[in-house]
């Protein structure tokens, strides 16, 4: 999963840390590293039952 599809789904930090639990400063810091680290996206694959499915590749298409 990548950044844009998260924002995209989850419009802004608020709405993200309401439906997931995590905070909006966790969003922030993807943004800013440009990418969603691993455990991160296996924890919203799990949250969101399987609309963002994990994915190393998103990781190193953003040069992580």
């Amino acid at each position: 999963m990548n950044i844009k599809e998260v924002e995209e789904y989850y419009v802004n930090g608020y709405r993200f840390s309401q439906a997931t639990g995590m905070a909006q400063d966790t969003f922030r810091g993807w943004v800013i590293k440009g990418y969603i680290p691993i455990n991160s996206q296996v924890k919203l694959e799990k949250l969101s039952g399987g609309r963002f499915k994990a994915s190393l590749g998103d990781m190193h298409a953003n040069g992580k």
